[in-house]
């Protein structure tokens, strides 16, 4: 039985997991904010897989992105940790778990959103590629 696409994601959160300092909310763990403390939320969204190869065995490609939201107490300024993530997944990284290696494409910020009255999101996106062995 092949694992790959928990193995992409659990490349992502384990390079995640290197960041000291900051809490984490990794997904589908319950995890419950600390009032006017800053923590990063990470959500897995693979896109399509598509044959990279010719042939039956073909390596297959995955694409997707790890979204990453910086989410800081409303009225608290511009976040340091945004160059620090940024850092953490800069261009060409390559992350390994259980033998499938995933290479960052680019990192990128977004437009804050202003989640609710007592917190402000920045969303970080890593754009991700992996190519895995065929399905057997």
């Amino acid at each position: 039985m092949s694992t790959f696409f928990n193995d992409i994601q659990a490349a992502l959160d384990t390079k995640l997991s290197t960041l000291t300092g900051t809490p984490i909310a990794f997904p589908n763990i319950p995890y419950e904010p600390e009032t006017g403390t800053t923590y990063i939320r990470a959500n897995f969204l693979p896109s399509e897989t598509q044959q990279a190869s010719m042939g039956d065995n073909g390596k297959d490609l995955t694409t997707g992105l790890y979204r990453l939201s910086l989410v800081v107490p409303k009225g608290s300024g511009r976040p340091s940790q945004l160059d620090t993530l940024g850092d953490l997944f800069k261009r060409g990284t390559t992350l390994t778990y259980n033998g499938v290696k995933v290479r960052v494409r680019a990192v990128s910020i977004g437009s804050p959103l202003e989640t609710d009255s007592a917190w402000y999101s920045i969303p970080v996106t890593v754009n991700f590629y992996t190519y895995t062995e065929a399905r057997s």
